[in-house]
Order: C-alpha cells, then sequence, then structure tokens
C-alpha cells in the first residue's frame, strides 16, 4: 500500500463516521460545534465526497427555505395522519 493510502487509511480511522458527520452537519445548522468537532467535519469533508455532497445539499435546501418562508410555514401547518407519525418515529428509532 502507497504512503497516501496509508495515510488516509490511518486518518479515516480517527476521524468521525459518516454517520457521524450527517448529525454533525445538521448541528452545526444550529449552533456552533467546538472546536475538536469543527477540525474533524471538515477533515472527513476533504476525504469523503459523498459527504461533501450531503453537506452541500443540506446547505442548499436549507438556502431554499430562506428564500422562500410562506411555503416552509405552509408544509408546517400540514398535519400527517397519525399511523404515518408513527411509522416515522419507528424509523427514527431504528
Amino acid at each position: 500500500m502507497n504512503l497516501k493510502k496509508r495515510m488516509l487509511n490511518w486518518l479515516a480511522q480517527r476521524l468521525p463516521t459518516c454517520k457521524e458527520v450527517t448529525r454533525m452537519a445538521s448541528d452545526a445548522m444550529e449552533r456552533k460545534l467546538s472546536l475538536r468537532q469543527r477540525i474533524d467535519f471538515k477533515l472527513h469533508l476533504l476525504i469523503c465526497s459523498l459527504c461533501m455532497r450531503y453537506v452541500k445539499q443540506l446547505e442548499m435546501m436549507r438556502e431554499i427555505a430562506h428564500q422562500h418562508p410562506e411555503k416552509s410555514e405552509a408544509a408546517a401547518a400540514t398535519k400527517l395522519p397519525p399511523a404515518s407519525r408513527e411509522r416515522m418515529k419507528q424509523a427514527l428509532r431504528a
């Protein structure tokens, strides 16, 4: 294994997982992450193109929602049927 691959492997073992990074991306939109979290987050994005794509999509959705607040409010006022809400809760717990 060449040096570059070994270094990336070493780094990947010490950084948060993709699942943790997606949670951090959402958290970062609500609050400021700690310095360590920001460093880990940025380093992970440097080596993971899928997480980078996810973060860009999340930012784009947030920007669009801010540009059209009236549609966001209308969507928030819409109620899901109780059965649908329960299925979503179960899926989130899993």
